[in-house]
């Protein structure tokens, strides 16, 4: 019976032995095991890179024009609104004519008096030049003095001076002056286009010094920027460039640099670029405001990564690249030009090295990785 009783005992012993082994074995395996982290790699590539540099500006139409008022008068109609598209003379505003009828009125009885006050010089001109002409004769004939002469030759030449003359082309200048004051009280628009606003109310008195209205052929626009001496002489005239108008749309419109400044502005020390760009659809207005994208320094074969792929750490800039064995390696590089999607690596790496360029920030050196699909090739 004891003999029993030690079996049994014995027989536990094992089973608690071998179970404790069988768990020991299992933990071991669980720390053997090594969780992988999933990226996605992209190839360093030779490529051309461009460093773009944002500036700034408000956008116009490329024919824009202000309307200055050519008469002081009050406002009696305003014909058009801000939005409107205008055709060229059409009336945009009417001012109250009155005040100039009237100027009509006295310009026209003026040049009536200077008509005929010419008709009248005109009839005396002739009786004195018949009498100037008869005391020559005599004269001659020694029957008048010289100063008979004299007196009929001056009394001839004041008739003959042009000053009646004189006074009509005054008065003709003066009528007209008049008539063209009506015709300054009906504002016109001096080109097609959009009306971009209107600076006059109804009732209001029009000055010669503010802008009536603002007319802006807004098919073909442009914006002016401001360009740091540093890199103004990378822009060149002609090269493509990428304009945002955030009040309009996401995506860049192309536009075209179409001048550069050739001498700084004297107070900014800036140079001052023209870029245009089309507007067919009138979506982008006036006075908005825009991004433009300007490339500066560019390097045509340079080995380029995408921009995401390079880490600071510290002072210095590394990649990750996948070894053999599927690991994550850091590798330290210098970089060069770098725009919004790429930059430029001119050490530490070669063409067709596998970058990591997402989930590169989750890895760290030695790290066990697994590649997936969708990275850039």
């Amino acid at each position: 019976m004891k003999h029993r009783i030690k079996l049994i005992g014995l027989m536990l012993v094992i089973t608690m032995i071998s179970t404790l082994s069988l768990g020991g074995c299992g933990k071991t395996e669980e720390k053997v095991q090594e969780s992988e982290l999933t990226v996605k790699v992209a190839k360093a590539q030779i490529r051309a890179i461009a460093k773009t540099s944002q500036y700034s500006g408000s956008i116009r139409g490329i024919n824009e024009v202000n309307v200055m008022p050519k008469a002081v008068a009050r406002v009696t109609s305003i014909n058009v609104k801000p939005g409107d598209n205008v055709k060229k003379d059409q009336v945009l505003i009417t001012l109250d004519s009155s005040d100039y009828q009237a100027g009509i009125r006295q310009a026209e009885a003026a040049l009536a008096m200077a008509e005929a006050g010419k008709r009248a010089n005109d009839v005396q001109k002739t009786a004195a030049q018949a009498n100037y002409e008869r005391i020559l004769m005599l004269h001659e004939g020694g029957g008048v003095s010289d100063s008979q002469l004299e007196a009929a030759k001056a009394q001839y030449d004041a008739l003959n001076s042009g000053s009646a003359e004189a006074a009509v082309e005054q008065a003709r200048a003066a009528l007209q002056q008049a008539t063209n004051n009506i015709g300054n009280c009906t504002i016109s628009a001096p080109i097609s286009g959009v009306v971009g606003s209107i600076g006059l109310s109804m009732g209001e008195m029009a000055s010669m010094q503010s802008p009536a209205a603002i007319i802006s052929d807004t098919s073909r626009l442009e914006v002016e920027v401001q360009v740091s001496e540093s890199e103004i002489s990378y822009v060149q005239e002609g090269s493509e460039v990428e304009v945002r108008v955030g009040a309009v749309r996401e995506d860049p419109f192309k536009g075209i640099v179409d001048s550069v400044s050739v001498a700084a502005d004297p107070s900014s020390k800036n140079y001052k670029v023209k870029i245009t760009l089309d507007n067919p659809d009138r979506m982008i207005k006036s006075g908005m405001f825009a991004q433009v994208a300007l490339s500066t320094v560019a390097e045509p074969q340079a080995l380029c990564v995408p921009r995401n792929a390079v880490i600071p750490k510290g002072s210095l800039s590394v990649v990750y690249i996948v070894d053999e064995d599927s690991r994550a390696r850091m590798q330290e590089v210098e970089t060069g030009i770098e725009n919004s999607k790429y930059i430029q690596i001119s050490k530490g790496l070669k063409e067709g090295q596998e970058v990591i360029e997402k989930g590169n920030t989750l890895v760290s050196d030695g790290s066990k990785v697994r590649v997936v699909a969708g990275g850039e090739k």
